[in-house]
């Protein structure tokens, strides 16, 4: 038997052959038959065909199959003439007799007898006694559309109840919606009562933008083209006697459509019903963009708290006064962010006797930055307590990053081991900015870079590599945050007035050059905002 399942999608047909075989019906990419919807789970459902045997069977999808309206609890055979619902994406069974129910002919007309705007609507709700008494009973119900906080798509079901109500149980009920990048709106739910409105809905190009753009709703009674109206609007759905297109219109935009037909006699639309339809949907309209505002807020204070928690989690974990070391001057400063950023320092003495000190800046902001940023302090402080060498102790940081995150997660390092006595320092430099060393006489040097940074490559190596402090030298770790900040024509500080900076505040106090270079960064940005962490940490040999 040769069947296809048809239906629409975004106001496209889409066909999928029901061949030989098993196959997937959902979101996911292996899907035989893909569909690209929120309401469709990515495994959905699985079509069965062996034969003349044709089964559904629904693979505990979230929104739902259904066959001819009923459930889908275990595998349901299929039929010709058989209507299937995905979601609320509805298909029928066809073969290759059917009668053609859908197309995509813009032009092709189901003629609007009666449009109407959105002014005219507001005049006949204050004088017509007729179209007060049709709007009683649903305006009050539609009430809590209003008040009853709900998400988005909990608002499908009493909106569908309402027009069902409304309308006086329309064959068929469909909401649209404009979705962000797109200009045709989107099927977002639909109901469908029997088989004879089982066929998916296509609207002109032409009637949309009037119902987008001039707010007009269309009322149909007659599937007889009239060339007064030609091209208004295209559903090329067999037998439909009435059909009703209002705009979803929240007193500033017009954010979607409303859309019901019917095909049985004696079932068609009237004038008060499509003004009253109308104002329904500004009701419904109004109760969306309140629900989406509701849902913005609700997402905005889940950043927040996201923010303040990994500011919590920084604020525990990164020391605000490093350990002292005799015969040396030691600072760590940080200058955040608005935003949570991914900068780290630490130092600590060793069992041995030398001083260990790193920086690091981890890809990102916000609590996953910070929670790695805990990650790195809490393996580099083990590994240091237990005496690892350098490039074993990064090789093995390396490893376990790129283990524990995603393949856009790492973070630059710079980690060294200093002996007090002689200001020798042995260091790995993993992809970090190049530390700057500004000798007593104001010469400058830098660490040469000793492999890639932590987490980008499972099978990183590193080498380690030397400098010396001599008396009087001072030796400069900082984050790109410094170089990096921006002006408002995009120019950047820059690692040359950085070093000509800590050239001239290298016999100074410590905390007076941090508090320097934040003055000089602020006057360089002007009115532009902060845009990443400034992080500075310096030691000094005293001479």
């Amino acid at each position: 038997m040769d069947l296809t399942l048809v239906g629409v999608v975004e106001n496209k047909e889409v066909r999928f052959p029901l061949a030989e075989g098993t196959h997937l019906l959902g979101r996911a990419d292996d899907a035989a038959f893909k569909l690209a919807h929120s309401n469709v789970s990515r495994n959905h459902a699985e079509i069965i065909v062996s034969g003349e045997k044709i089964t559904v069977r629904d693979l505990g999808s979230h929104n739902g199959t259904q066959v001819n309206g009923a459930k889908v609890e275990d595998i349901v055979p299929l039929h010709l003439g058989d209507q299937l619902e995905f979601a609320n994406l509805s298909f029928n069974v066809e073969g290759p007799n059917s009668p053609k129910k859908i197309a995509d002919k813009a032009d092709e007309t189901v003629v609007p007898n009666v449009e109407i705007s959105w002014d005219e609507v507001r005049h006949e709700r204050a004088h017509k006694k007729d179209l007060q008494s049709l709007l009683f009973r649903v305006l009050a119900d539609a009430g809590d559309l209003l008040t009853i906080p709900r998400e988005p798509e909990e608002m499908f079901e009493p909106i569908l109840d309402l027009v069902e109500t409304a309308l006086l149980s329309p064959e068929r009920i469909f909401i649209l919606l404009l979705e962000e990048g797109k200009t045709d709106p989107v099927q977002v739910a639909s109901r469908i009562q029997g088989h004879q409105g089982a066929a998916a809905l296509a609207l002109s190009k032409t009637m949309t933008q009037k119902v987008l753009q001039e707010k007009k709703s269309f009322l149909t009674k007659d599937t007889l083209n009239d060339p007064g109206y030609g091209g208004m609007m295209s559903m090329i759905s067999q037998g439909i006697r009435s059909a009703i297109a209002v705009p979803l219109f929240d007193n500033e935009d017009v954010i979607g459509i409303l859309y019901a037909d019917d095909s049985r006699p004696n079932r068609t639309f009237i004038r008060d019903q499509l003004a009253a339809f109308t104002l329904l949907a500004n009701i419904i309209a109004v109760a969306f963009t309140h629900a989406r505002y509701h849902e913005m807020e609700q997402e905005k204070l889940r950043q927040d708290a996201q923010m303040e928690t990994a500011s919590e989690i920084l604020d525990n974990i990164l020391q605000p006064v490093l350990p002292p070391l005799q015969g040396y001057d030691i600072l760590a400063s940080l200058e955040p962010c608005f935003e949570v950023g991914g900068d780290l320092y630490d130092a600590q003495q060793m069992q041995d006797g030398r001083y260990a000190f790193l920086i690091g800046d981890v890809v990102g902001k916000g609590l996953g930055a910070a929670l790695l940023v805990s990650h790195i302090l809490s393996w580099t402080r083990f590994m240091i307590d237990e005496g690892w060498e350098l490039a074993a102790l990064v090789t093995r940081l390396n490893q376990q990053i790129f283990c524990c995150t995603d393949f856009v997660r790492f973070a630059t390092f710079y980690i060294g081991y200093l002996t007090p006595s002689t200001g020798h320092v042995t260091y790995v430099n993993a992809g970090h900015n190049l530390p700057i060393m500004v000798r007593a006489d104001g010469s400058i040097e830098e660490c040469a870079p000793t492999g890639m940074p932590v987490g980008m490559m499972e099978d990183s190596t590193y080498t380690t590599g030397e400098i010396t402090l001599g008396h009087g030298d001072l030796f400069t770790l900082f984050s790109d945050g410094i170089p990096e900040t921006l002006r408002s024509d995009d120019e950047e500080y820059g690692e040359e007035n950085f070093k000509n900076l800590l050239v001239e505040q290298r016999h100074g106090k410590l905390q007076e050059l941090f508090e320097i270079l934040q003055g000089e960064l602020k006057d360089f940005r002007g009115e532009t905002e902060i845009g990443d962490d400034v992080t500075l940490v310096t030691l000094r040999r005293n001479g």
